[in-house]
């Protein structure tokens, strides 16, 4: 019978270090928003969009990058590499938002930073995903990363109100500097592990051809390209509107103050913890196919209800069922690719996953473009029901995937007899 992840000493320190991350990540990013808005009031929309695109850039250039070094170096010093070069940059970030030395200029730098700080995320991920069979064992992960899910979502119902109210109160640059004090929990957490997980890459090759090998697995296997074809949808076209412009649609659509924008934007983070605490509970659901497909098709559905809505109620429930539905997504692809993969190209797979988020940042991009010059209310619901349509098609297109789990597939993972490798001192 499998451990519990809770079980393991390392697995409880990398998910308190996964929550802390996942509470002032979002705080951080909203922050530049309010900053953005109220120095650049007459561009806010094509602004916003530009710190999305710049953070997007950057999570698409080193998703690969990050993948590639899970599985040619260590791990845990991955992890401690990119938590420290983060709390760098975020300083320069809460600097140049307090000081505003260089004027209209300071947008640039801003993205540049923004840029920098999205790039050690993205390697940040792949290492830490792929690190969690080592941890915990394959008869676990499942249960190990829905409890992931549950770290990084629960923080959500608290940190969106929280931001709302501090920058009503406070300027945005104090609130981003006060957000850096999360890193006196992160750093140390990361630099009690004892866990030892080094990628068996092929290292006769260069990283460029690590990555190519990466790229050419996922897309032979029909589950991995199945999959992360869905993942792309939700994040390239769905989360364009609800996620990334949403507290622009909130403030300027909707006419929410920064403090009611805090409350609705608490619905999807209830959402999210509501779910997460579901796939808990139905552990067994996240390594199915159907599920996958049902949360991708949920959360088109719920896009379009947000797309078409004036009435803060019937947001706040679209908002909550696209968060529900996120969560289900992600711990439902995230379960079946880890038990699809084998564990040498486990990180360069796993990478894949920030470079989705970053272009569903870089999506953020043309979707402010168009809002700017046709409005918010012709862009997002052209967005939600492409969402539908290209999400209903790939489903279609592969009725397998919907099969996938049902039945046990023989030998589909080389990770099966992975079993927790810790190492003392």
């Amino acid at each position: 019978m499998a451990r519990s992840p809770w079980a393991h000493r390392d697995f409880r320190l990398l998910l308190a270090g996964s929550a802390t991350v996942s509470f002032v990540m979002p705080m951080q990013f909203l922050t530049q928003i309010f900053w953005v808005q109220d120095r650049f009031p007459e561009r806010d929309v094509l602004y916003v969009g530009l710190v999305a695109a710049s953070r997007g850039s950057a999570m698409l250039l080193f998703g690969l990058v990050g993948g590639a070094f899970a599985d040619r170096f260590e791990r845990r010093r991955v992890l401690l590499g990119c938590q420290v070069a983060s709390l760098a940059i975020g300083a320069g970030v809460a600097a140049l938002m307090i000081a505003e030395p260089l004027g209209g200029a300071n947008i640039g730098i801003l993205l540049l930073l923004t840029f920098a700080q999205a790039g050690t995320m993205a390697v940040d991920q792949p290492a830490r995903t792929a690190a969690t069979p080592a941890i915990v064992g394959m008869e676990s992960l499942s249960s190990a990363i829905t409890w992931q899910m549950v770290a990084q979502q629960v923080t959500f119902p608290i940190a969106l109100p929280l931001v709302g109210f501090l920058n009503s109160i406070v300027e945005p640059g104090t609130v981003y500097l006060f957000t850096l004090s999360a890193w006196l929990v992160i750093l140390p957490l990361i630099a009690m592990l004892r866990f030892r997980s080094v990628g068996t890459a092929n290292r006769s090759v260069s990283m460029l051809g690590n990555i190519r090998e990466g790229l050419a697995y996922t897309r032979r296997d029909a589950t991995l390209f199945g999959v992360i074809a869905l993942v792309v949808v939700l994040q390239v076209v769905g989360m364009a509107g609800p996620a990334t412009l949403g507290p622009v649609w909130m403030l300027k659509v909707l006419g929410l103050s920064t403090t009611q924008f805090g409350f609705m934007a608490m619905t999807w983070g209830l959402g999210t913890s509501v779910a997460s605490f579901f796939y808990v509970w139905q552990k067994n659901l996240p390594a199915q196919g159907q599920t996958l497909c049902t949360a991708v098709l949920l959360f088109a559905l719920f896009a379009v209800v947000f797309a078409h809505s004036r009435l803060a109620p019937l947001t706040a429930i679209a908002n909550f069922g696209l968060g529900f539905a996120l969560v289900g997504t992600m711990v439902s692809s995230s379960t079946i690719v880890q038990r699809t993969v084998s564990d040498e190209m486990r990180g360069r797979v796993m990478g894949l996953f920030p470079l989705t988020q970053g272009l569903s940042m870089l999506s953020g991009l043309p979707a402010s473009v168009a809002g700017q010059a046709y409005g918010l209310p012709v862009v997002f619901p052209i967005l939600a029901w492409t969402t539908l349509a290209a999400a209903a098609m790939i489903i279609l297109r592969r009725p397998s995937l919907q099969r996938w789990g049902v039945s046990p597939p023989h030998q589909r993972f080389s990770g099966a007899a992975i079993s927790p490798a810790v190492t003392r001192g």
